[in-house]
């Protein structure tokens, strides 16, 4: 990173009151990345099934992102503090349900209700983050850094906090490591609700109806192209794996994935140091078509060590893509909406992600790794055109 990028990170993390909700924030997003593997193992723990526990973990999954949205516009309508603390007090009652409901051997079924219930109400502190950049800095090319920020923060938390939460459980047990992100990601959201920015935050009073940002041209635009980039994403998640899986190792495919996470956290780190030509809505498609391309060399790979440097290299665009993203809801989320249109951005990419994720398999049984990965490119090609046909509702 140049030494400009560097001052832009020390001009944010030097805003008065902003280090401790941003210290919170971070706190607050490793649960997210914890509760997956805690789950799995904690049900596989009591001797079920890996559908029963895949079920699950899907069920609290799925559960977060509607409840992301739903705390979004809570929050732009009454602020950080009442939703944040509600969703608290009702999480970790949810998460000692379901390890209780798990060691007691209770139906599939309660189970289920639990893990949505723990998912419905996980504190969304990374989407009122993002709003007290909004709030705490004006300059349009450092708020696309401290974006960039958020983007980075959550993707480190998604890296290690699977290896914390194996940690915790081989150390102790599953149940201890379901138990202490719950504890992370509560004391986490009550502490940034005291913080002065996060109390000071308010929403612009609006009216958009019930689809909420959703209804703005715009917003679709971002959605939708971002769709398509979640379900690239998801179909590359399930095609390296079975790469390396026909080599004889599929625990390699965790690896190789930690290479485009390591790409991601770079390219984050490099877009939000620097301004870049081009403007946002142009910028959208470009690195969407880069993405696409990027993955299509996926295909050429024919040694681990081939594939990692192509995974760093395809890594490299999506942070950068989510940020510019993230980027564009200033514009065309409708005033008032800026918490709720981020979660929805994000729902919309964990969407695309379960797409990918299932139409990874199937192109993987049913044709090969190279068939998977370009379909991949071309997904996210598809993606660039929705966005560059649409560039007139970015404006």
């Amino acid at each position: 990173m140049t030494e400009a990028g560097v001052r832009r990170y020390r001009a944010l993390v030097g805003i008065r009151g902003v280090r401790a909700p941003l210290v919170l924030s971070t706190l607050g997003s490793i649960p997210i990345g914890m509760y997956g593997l805690a789950i799995l193992l904690l049900v596989r723990d009591m001797d079920r099934s890996f559908g029963e526990a895949g079920l699950l973990v899907g069920a609290f999954s799925l559960a977060n992102a509607f409840g992301a949205v739903a705390q979004g516009r809570f929050m732009d309508r009454f602020g950080q503090t009442g939703v944040l603390r509600a969703a608290a007090c009702a999480h970790l009652p949810a998460l000692i349900g379901l390890v209780v409901a798990a060691r007691g051997d209770a139906p599939t079924w309660v189970l289920a209700l639990f893990a949505l219930c723990g998912g419905g109400s996980l504190p969304q502190l990374p989407a009122a983050m993002r709003s007290l950049w909004n709030m705490l800095v004006d300059d349009p090319e450092l708020r696309a850094t401290a974006y960039a920020l958020v983007a980075v923060v959550f993707e480190v938390a998604v890296v290690t906090a699977p290896a914390l939460a194996a940690g915790i459980a081989s150390l102790w047990s599953p149940t201890v490591a379901v138990v202490i992100a719950g504890g992370l990601a509560v004391g986490s959201a009550l502490a940034f609700t005291v913080t002065g920015p996060s109390r000071a935050w308010r929403g612009a009073p609006h009216d958009v109806g019930w689809l909420g940002p959703l209804g703005a041209p715009g917003m679709r635009t971002v959605f939708g192209a971002l769709v398509a980039f979640g379900t690239a994403v998801g179909v590359v998640q399930v095609a390296v794996p079975a790469f390396a899986d026909a080599r004889g190792s599929a625990a390699t495919g965790g690896v190789l994935l930690a290479a485009l996470s390591a790409g991601s956290l770079a390219g984050g780190l490099i877009y939000g140091g620097r301004t870049w030509p081009g403007s946002l809505p142009v910028r959208l498609p470009v690195l969407l078509v880069g993405l696409g391309g990027a993955y299509a060399l996926l295909a050429l790979a024919d040694s681990y060590v081939t594939l990692a440097a192509l995974l760093v290299l395809c890594g490299l665009l999506l942070a950068p893509s989510t940020v510019v993203g993230s980027t564009l809801l200033d514009t065309v989320a409708p005033t008032g909406t800026v918490t709720e249109a981020f979660a929805a951005m994000v729902m919309g990419i964990v969407a695309g992600t379960a797409i990918g994720n299932a139409l990874g398999g199937s192109l993987v049984e049913s044709a090969s790794f190279e068939v998977a990965v370009l379909a991949a490119g071309g997904i996210a090609v598809a993606g660039a055109a929705f966005a560059l046909l649409r560039r007139r509702t970015l404006a």
